[in-house]
């Protein structure tokens, strides 16, 4: 089992480094290399990101159904072409907003089909308690990703052209570590539990009514959708234009901004893992959002560049706690047969919802100051936050014992 593992964190991790890669070009050749204006910035994070709507509902019934590994190989390979021709169309000077829609479009789906699957594998790939598995790999992916996040920041030094090459290499080890984890002998029962089925839609349909039965489920989902539209729309959108209008940051600033968010995330699940097992982890995921608040007002009043820093660490720390007990509590409710498609839904109300964050944030602050955005956002985290201490059911889930 132990290689099993460690094939899995190489790939998990290999794949992050590439992503966070990714994430950094994606927005900083859009805005400092295209020169897009804030519509099209959502339009181009909105692409990476709508995919997941349709193909992570395929993703979730695929897992349930085996061979997880081997789906995440495939999807690596899709996104190997990807970083291979956006290197061509930096290397070419090609680069213009229809290209990168395209791009971003492709990276989106690839990605859809690993996330429900990776969720599956983390909570079945060893016998410690949900709160260290999943704090355990997002640790490797966090780590990697902000590396990958730190080494995108120097494409100025080092050349664009590099960076995605790099990208490309870490792209190679992940689908080559997931090929010799669906292999590995201690892998097999996971690799192989295929369930019989009546059909994708059917099955999927099943797996819906299962999940919205459970009222922490339908509560959960409210949460994931309010952070994917409020939170993670406003973020892809407003930090890229507030780091260029207002701060006028160059790559390397803007790169260190975003590993800034990633750091905070990795002090949340460092924290995390060593603390005793949480009982009740909904009620973490429900006190983020009056933490997030408090994020949403201090950008408001445009701080210093420090100050900036500060509460991107801080931010990040929320995105970290937050993700970490909201997926504790699906995997509490969750049975092994049905994760996948819990997972997939779970992820279609927060990656279905964030692009539609985005374009409204991309075309609404053309018309409102930033600072009055940031300051909508903590309000809003406030009621939603009210509104589901009220209803209960969240705040009542107990983590899952093995």
């Amino acid at each position: 089992m132990f290689q099993a593992l460690r094939l899995f964190l190489t790939a998990h991790g290999a794949s992050a480094f590439a992503l966070g890669i990714h994430q950094v070009l994606l927005a900083w050749l859009s805005i400092g290399i295209v020169g897009l204006s804030a519509s099209h910035v959502g339009w181009v994070q909105a692409s990476a990101l709508l995919p997941n709507i349709v193909f992570m509902l395929i993703a979730g019934v695929w897992a349930d159904k085996g061979k997880p590994a081997r789906i995440m190989a495939c999807a690596q390979g899709v996104l190997f072409l990807a970083y291979t021709f956006l290197a061509l169309l930096v290397w070419l000077s090609a680069l213009n907003f229809i290209w990168l829609v395209l791009y971003a479009a492709v990276v989106g789906s690839a990605n859809a089909f690993l996330q429900p699957v990776r969720e599956k594998i983390i909570g079945e790939l060893s016998r410690h308690s949900l709160q260290v598995k999943i704090t355990r790999a997002s640790i490797v992916q966090f780590s990697l990703q902000s590396l990958g996040v730190l080494f995108a920041s120097l494409s100025e030094q080092i050349s664009l052209v590099m960076v995605c090459v790099i990208q490309m290499l870490f792209t190679a080890v992940a689908g080559l570590s997931l090929l010799q984890l669906h292999r590995t002998p201690a892998f097999a029962p996971i690799a192989e539990a295929e369930s019989k089925g009546d059909g994708l839609i059917t099955d999927f349909g099943k797996g819906v009514s299962a999940a919205l039965a459970e009222p922490g489920v339908r509560q959960l989902i409210l949460l994931i959708s309010f952070n994917g539209f409020m939170h993670m729309g406003l973020f892809l959108v407003a930090i890229p234009v507030l780091a260029r209008d207002i701060y006028d940051f160059n790559a390397v600033q803007y790169g260190f901004l975003q590993f800034s968010f990633v750091l905070g995330m990795l002090v949340a699940y460092v924290t995390i893992m060593r603390k005793p097992a949480l009982q009740f982890p909904g009620r973490g995921a429900l006190f983020s959002l009056l933490y997030t608040a408090i994020a949403g007002y201090g950008l408001s009043r445009e701080p210093t560049f420090n100050g900036l820093y500060i509460l991107m660490v801080f931010w990040g720390w929320i995105a970290g706690y937050s993700s970490t007990h909201c997926r504790m509590v699906l995997q509490s409710i969750a049975r092994p047969e049905q994760k996948g498609r819990f997972v997939s839904l779970y992820q279609v109300a927060l990656f279905g919802m964030a692009p539609l964050g985005a374009l409204v944030t991309g075309y609404v602050i053309g018309f409102i100051p930033i600072a009055t955005l940031f300051l909508t956002m903590s309000l809003c985290s406030v009621c939603v936050f009210l509104l589901l201490v009220v209803g209960g059911q969240l705040w009542s889930v107990e983590q899952a014992q093995n």
